[in-house]
């Protein structure tokens, strides 16, 4: 399956990335307060576990901005969080890499999987930008992405595009609307369902996989 592509595409371009003080790299990071022992490797398993979840090749591909505090930055999953995980709440499963009791939880993952767990696996979800976007010493903060950064990482995203094929390619929110539009593709938006965004963002999707 071209999935077993994609993972290749994960160890080559986005596993070997270097967090700074502005991007955290889930998958090659850990902080001692924030993370347990292994952390990383477990994100790297738990991301693994999300491509074999798979049964055939999603027609969707939704992008997302980038990766939050309380979602992919410890499940390693976009719009994903360690309870989700869990809990078993969803096709796949992972350990938690947060030294966070109870595991922490993401209100836009919680709201994503909630509306289209019925349409797995016909979506495949992900970011434009797969590192957590910090503010300097605060490495649990929200930051908006630079313009600048969305271009750096426009190579992954279309790397991902290629491989995946999709027959609908849908941007959660402007950023990545904008990041999709520079690789040349002219994205079906909806609303992120944060900040309100709820309701644009449950109608959106049920126009996409109803249609």
């Amino acid at each position: 399956m071209r999935l077993q592509k994609l993972w290749d595409l994960f160890e080559q371009e986005i596993f070997p990335f270097d967090s700074s003080d502005l991007l955290w790299n889930p998958y090659s990071g850990e902080n001692s307060e924030l993370d347990i022992s292994e952390a990383a490797k477990i994100r790297r398993q738990k991301l693994n576990n999300y491509l074999e979840s798979y049964t055939k090749m999603p027609e969707a591909l939704l992008v997302g901005e980038a990766p939050g505090p309380w979602g992919c930055r410890f499940s390693g999953i976009a719009f994903t969080s360690e309870r989700q995980l869990v809990n078993g709440e969803l096709p796949f499963h992972g350990k938690t890499t947060s030294t966070f009791d109870p595991p922490v939880l993401e209100r836009s993952g919680t709201i994503l999987w909630g509306n289209l767990l019925d349409y797995f696996p016909r979506f495949f979800v992900w970011n434009c930008i797969p590192y957590h976007p910090t503010n300097p010493n605060e490495p649990l903060s929200i930051r908006t992405p630079k313009k600048s950064e969305i271009v750096e990482f426009n190579p992954i995203l279309k790397g991902m595009v290629d491989i995946l094929s999709p027959k609908k390619v849908v941007a959660i929110g402007r950023k990545a609307e904008q990041g999709l539009s520079q690789i040349g593709l002219n994205p079906i938006y909806v609303r992120h369902p944060s900040f309100g965004g709820k309701p644009a963002f449950i109608k959106g999707m049920a126009e996409i996989f109803n249609s």
